[in-house]
């Protein structure tokens, strides 16, 4: 027999069939158009907002690096140098600081050198403006408005003089400065950068670790931790040195995989919905496709009708999701935005695309659609020609039923989920996938929200400070934060609580057992002089060695035992029996210090002495006072109120009623203000911090919410494909019913209760497997360590959205059913 070629009759078949039979090839071509929209748009919307969060980052850190070294030899310049996994890399020293001004005695400003490559290269994209030059001359300086308004020069500017008496390991001296340059942006706006000669002739060098700073960025964006730790160990660090990197960094491959996670759901959400009308629409064909094997079509010519026709399905749906998705991209998200008001101050957004994202999503969707069609194809190949003919939707029915309990209709609507389980199922998943996505997508934006950020343990709206007790001489420490300033913070109208942490100087007196063993890690860890050095001068006048006792309230207590390894009992600490030490970056364990006890003296009066028993150590820096050499020891303030008689109030913390109330925090702003001593306070603002981070982020949160709404879009027209589907592969089915007896009243009612049920499980699969998938991948890019929350309205919202949308759109299908004609002519017009 002679073997005839007619793939171009299947061809024109597969044309002609998909032409006929318009309403099934629709819904075939959005299923794939909708899973190409979502895969495209997901991809690039999400490539811009990481790009978006990287330079978030390289705002809050100053500057583009990717690691940080306090302190570089020449032998660790040199190799840095050498390594061709580093692309660029820029040292920063730390020069001095501003002792005071004729305008302030107390500014909170420093003086940083910096080197070309990190000024002109690695802060570039920090900066948002730069006038003038950067500083060569010993007495040039290059400022911010920041730095200028802390030490009281407001209104100078380029080409101006002004006076400032700073320190450095030289001594103090007065200079007058010249004003060689300007610029502001992100990152330490309170300093000055000085020029080359002036760090040199400072006393400082970049081999301390108290003024050095080499700051790496490497070629590659991801690293191991065994390519973090081998770099590390090149570098043969000595033990005051540390190198840090950043956290997203750090964390690279775990982020990697998080969003690769992330990406694999959504893939798998566009899966589901190919292979769910795919199913239904075959299916329900079944009986054209055995009729084609009755004139003498083989299987195999019926395999190549659908695959021919999934070709042309597949074309058209990737061609039309492209450009779906390319045009809300990069034209409807940025319009979106911008409407909502996010992008305002914040620059233009830019949409990141790559090729590859354009060639992946051509390639998954077309292999997407592949798989879906095996199933289905080999469905129709081997059902024969009798067996099609006489075909219904299998119901998986018993032959014999019983009368069940509870409300009939509840029971036809869990039957019908029971018919085809695995079909129900799968919509189940299809909406749980698209759900679970919303929420991943939700939880992490919203983890990334400048509100999020906070610049202290205790999560405090203000912590206002006594910048006089920076001051080298003890006699210039004054109590500006006293009972008269408390007491009206208290009274402020929206103030919740005031927390104000107290201090006094001690000194540790020399003993072998545990200020000796303490001084000698200090000095190893710190100090450039060996302990041997100075211990005899400590033996002798450790006044000269002076520290600080903080005493703090029994709410702060708590909140820092959260964060000890081993919390230690509030009633010894209350009685004044115990202490917790600040470790201060020191190697100790706990176990090394617990239990031993540390005695401390009043400074000014040494015959004054209290031992305590050491129940605990933090790193916790909110406490330091004063840095002294010896330990800071906390205490309970009922012991320090009773060793001394005025100990001075170092820092107060304050939380409103309300959190980043704004009317609240100008009235505290304004006592502050009215304060006879407004230029020895600083304070910390959760509120600034968090107009800082928005600023930081510019459109970030925007492309965020674009995001959302494309997750929120395609779950819904998920469902509604799907239900149009399947109702249509039962429209004789619902129509026998309405032939023996049941009303359209009773039959909506039937579909609501079945969409309620499909919610339900949707709902159940997401709180359980979504909900620990989306934890999952969270603390996979959460390096910010911000704790897992749900964002409960918008979740609940989302929810609340799929069960209307479920109840509502099978009674409109039904109703588009209903105008095709009577039950008769339906039922008649299927057969």
């Amino acid at each position: 027999m002679l073997r005839n070629n007619n793939r171009a009759v299947v061809t024109r078949m597969a044309r002609r069939s998909l032409t006929n039979n318009k309403r099934r090839s629709i819904t075939m071509i959005l299923a794939v158009l909708l899973s190409t929209f979502l895969l495209f748009s997901v991809l690039t919307v999400g490539a811009t907002f990481f790009k978006m969060q990287r330079l978030q980052n390289i705002r809050l850190h100053g500057a583009q690096y990717d690691a940080i070294m306090y302190g570089a030899t020449e032998e660790q310049l040199k190799l840095c140098r050498e390594n061709p996994d580093i692309v660029r890399m820029g040292a920063v020293g730390v020069a001095g600081y501003v002792e005071e001004t004729p305008q302030d005695k107390t500014p909170n400003a420093g003086f940083i050198w910096a080197d070309s490559d990190y000024w002109n290269e690695m802060m570039e994209p920090a900066r948002e403006w730069v006038k003038g030059d950067y500083p060569k001359a010993e007495n040039e300086v290059m400022a911010t408005p920041k730095a200028l308004k802390e030490c009281g020069f407001e209104g100078v500017d380029v080409g101006d003089t002004i006076q400032m008496k700073y320190t450095t390991p030289s001594g103090s001296e007065e200079r007058t400065f010249t004003i060689s340059g300007m610029w502001d942006g992100f990152g330490d706006k309170k300093a000055f950068f000085v020029s080359e000669a002036f760090y040199k002739q400072s006393g400082y060098s970049l081999a301390e670790v108290s003024s050095g700073r080499l700051h790496i960025e490497f070629k590659q964006k991801i690293m191991t931790q065994a390519e973090q730790d081998a770099f590390i160990n090149s570098l043969n660090l000595g033990k005051q040195q540390r190198l840090f990197f950043t956290a997203d960094m750090g964390l690279s491959v775990q982020i990697l995989f998080g969003i690769l996670g992330l990406v694999l759901i959504t893939c798998f959400c566009a899966y589901l919905l190919i292979y769910n009308i795919m199913y239904l629409t075959v299916a329900g064909n079944i009986r054209y496709y055995g009729l084609l094997q009755t004139v003498g079509m083989t299987c195999r010519q019926v395999y190549h009708l659908m695959v021919e026709q999934m070709l042309l399905v597949g074309g058209v749906g990737i061609s039309g999701g492209i450009i779906l998705g390319y045009t809300v991209s990069f034209f409807l998200i940025p319009i979106t935005v911008r409407s909502l008001g996010i992008s305002k101050e914040a620059g233009k957004i830019e949409i990141a695309f790559h090729p590859a994202v354009f060639f992946l999503t051509i390639l998954f969707i077309g292999f997407t659609v592949f798989i879906a069609s095996q199933k289905p194809a080999k469905m129709a190949m081997r059902c024969s020609p009798v067996e099609a003919l006489g075909y219904r939707p299998k119901t998986g029915a018993k032959k014999s039923h019983k009368t069940g309990k509870g409300k009939i209709l509840w029971r036809m609507a869990g039957e019908q989920l029971r018919k085809d389980k695995k079909k129900a199922f799968i919509v189940m998943l299809s909406m749980a996938a698209s759900l679970s996505v919303f929420l991943c997508m939700t939880t992490l934006i919203h983890s990334q929200g400048a509100r999020e950020f906070n610049y202290n343990y205790m999560d405090l709206d203000m912590v206002v400070k006594n910048d006089t007790i920076k001051k080298e001489d003890l006699s210039e420490h004054r109590q500006i934060i006293d009972e008269k300033l408390l007491n009206e913070f208290k009274k402020t109208k929206g103030v919740k609580e005031v927390h104000p942490v107290i201090y006094t100087e001690i000194t540790v007196p020399w003993e072998p057992e545990f200020s000796d063993k303490w001084m000698r890690e200090f000095y190893e860890m710190w100090m450039t002089i060996p302990y041997e050095d100075e211990i005899e001068e400590y033996k002798d006048h450790p006044e000269n060695f002076g520290s600080c006792l903080v005493g703090i309230s029994r709410t702060d207590l708590e909140n820092l035992n959260e964060t000890l390894e081993t919390p230690v009992d509030a009633k010894a600490f209350e009685k004044g029996e115990t202490c917790i030490l600040v470790r201060n970056d020191l190697s100790f364990k706990e176990k090394e210090l617990l239990g031993k006890k540390v005695t401390c003296t009043e400074y000014a009066d040494m015959e004054n002495k209290r031992t305590f028993e050491i129940a605990g150590l933090t790193d916790e820096t909110y406490y330091n006072a004063l840095n002294g050499y010896p330990p800071t020891i906390i205490v309970s303030e009922k012991v320090v109120n009773t060793f001394v008689e005025n100990p001075c109030v170092f820092k107060v913390g304050i939380r409103y009623d309300e959190e980043y109330d704004e009317d609240t925090e100008g009235r505290i702003l304004e006592l502050l203000q009215q304060s006879p001593d407004a230029k020895d306070f600083s304070y910390d603002s959760k509120i600034e911090l968090m107009e800082y981070v928005k600023k930081a982020q510019g459109n970030m949160m925007g492309v965020g919410i674009g995001i959302i709404a494309i997750l929120a879009l395609i779950g819904f027209m998920n469902y509604v494909n799907t239900t149009v589907g399947s109702i249509q592969s039962r429209q004789v089915e619902i129509s026998v019913m309405e032939s023996i007896g049941m009303t359209g009243k009773q039959l909506r009612k039937m579909l609501v209760m079945e969409g309620m049920l499909y919610a339900g499980g949707a709902w159940g699969i997401t709180i359980t497997i979504g909900l620990a998938v989306t934890y999952k991948i969270y603390q996979s890019v959460n390096y910010q360590g911000v704790p897992f929350e749900v964002p409960i309205i918008s979740v609940l919202a989302a929810m609340l959205s799929i069960a209307i949308i479920c109840m509502i759109v099978p009674v409109l299908v039904y109703r588009n059913l209903e105008k095709k004609g009577a039950v008769v002519e339906r039922i008649k017009g299927f057969e």
